[in-house]
């Protein structure tokens, strides 16, 4: 992966939303793996910015600690673009259920550039979930 590590994952300004982003209302499951976005997206871990963007998602819809707790159902099936949210699910779980080739996954001399490309739309489609939450950044 021609990506050297050390460096943010994200672009600056979409790495300042993120950071900036208050986790009051989540529940202790989606706050930790949330920090742990953060931080993954600041070292530059194109991969688990994806598969943790997913999991936060899944968690909020879910945690009864979180939003789920106080959102009707209402809420959670129109925050969000469905076409992102799907792609994001699908790219989350070509990194962790091997199925056969993927790009980024093989090797390929473009695959730190995709990855982090694949990064970038992972946290604008969970900040954009989270923003029709009304849980903005």
């Amino acid at each position: 992966m021609k990506r050297a590590m050390g460096h943010a994952a994200v672009s600056a300004s979409l790495l300042g939303r993120l950071s900036a982003f208050d986790i009051a209302d989540f529940g202790p499951h989606a706050s930790l793996l949330y920090r742990e976005l953060t931080a993954s997206a600041s070292a530059g871990l194109p991969a688990s910015v994806i598969i943790l963007a997913a999991a936060i998602v899944d968690i909020v819809q879910h945690e009864q600690a979180g939003p789920a707790g106080y959102l009707d159902g209402a809420a959670f099936a129109y925050a969000g673009n469905t076409a992102n949210l799907g792609w994001l699910r699908g790219r989350r779980n070509y990194l962790l259920h091997h199925e056969g080739p993927s790009d980024g996954l093989m090797g390929e001399a473009d695959a730190g550039r995709w990855l982090a490309g694949d990064a970038e739309r992972a946290v604008t489609a969970l900040l954009d979930f989270l923003g029709d939450l009304r849980l903005a950044d």
